[in-house]
């Protein structure tokens, strides 16, 4: 196995395990944007610095999911280093469904404050159901950044990950899903200075 898909492995895994390391931040990046980290939350952690999520899907499930701080249970969850591949991803509520979360592997470093479109290893959209039984749809994808601010006190990620053709695992094999996640949050890459 690649690193990369140990660590895309470790997320998924750890994702759901609650445990503290749940952060808030205010909707303009304020100071308690900064207890997320540099880099993100900590392992098993989930940031509530998310400020809105929509995601769009059809084919296997055709549907639009949001999500956003008020609802207390969107967040960030994973790290994004500029130094290696970033790897994190977004729970939204989850609605009819146990869970929902969507999550990228970076193939690349995203830099502080870098913003364009960005290939990704992996994209991955899971919807678990109420009775455990995990649909989960991965494959290639791109992030796209339209805004990246890095600086202390005021971070800002702003873009979509979307992907087409993502293949069914577990439960959900032998179907595809195509999906389209645009998202707002007090995070960056790093944070500059």
């Amino acid at each position: 196995m690649t690193r990369r898909w140990i660590a895309a492995l470790a997320l998924l895994v750890f994702a759901g395990c609650g445990g503290g390391g749940e952060a808030k931040a205010s909707r303009g990046g304020s100071a308690a944007g900064a207890d997320v980290g540099p880099f993100g939350p900590p392992l098993g952690g989930l940031a509530r610095v998310v400020s809105s999520a929509v995601l769009h899907t059809s084919g296997a499930v055709a549907g639009e999911f949001r999500g956003s701080k008020a609802d207390d249970e969107t967040g960030l969850r994973g790290q994004c280093n500029p130094k290696m591949w970033a790897n994190f991803g977004i729970d939204l509520p989850p609605g009819e469904y146990a869970r929902l979360q969507v999550t990228l592997t970076s193939r690349d470093a995203i830099a502080s404050g870098a913003t364009g479109r960005f290939p990704l290893d992996h994209l991955v959209v899971e919807f678990t159901t109420k009775d455990w039984k995990s649909q989960r749809y991965r494959g290639r994808g791109v992030l796209e950044l339209t805004t990246h601010e890095a600086a202390p006190g005021k971070r800002r990620m702003l873009g979509t990950m979307s992907g087409k053709g993502l293949e069914g695992r577990e439960a959900a094999e032998g179907r595809a899903l195509d999906a389209t996640l645009a998202f707002d949050m007090d995070f960056s890459c790093g944070v500059l200075g």
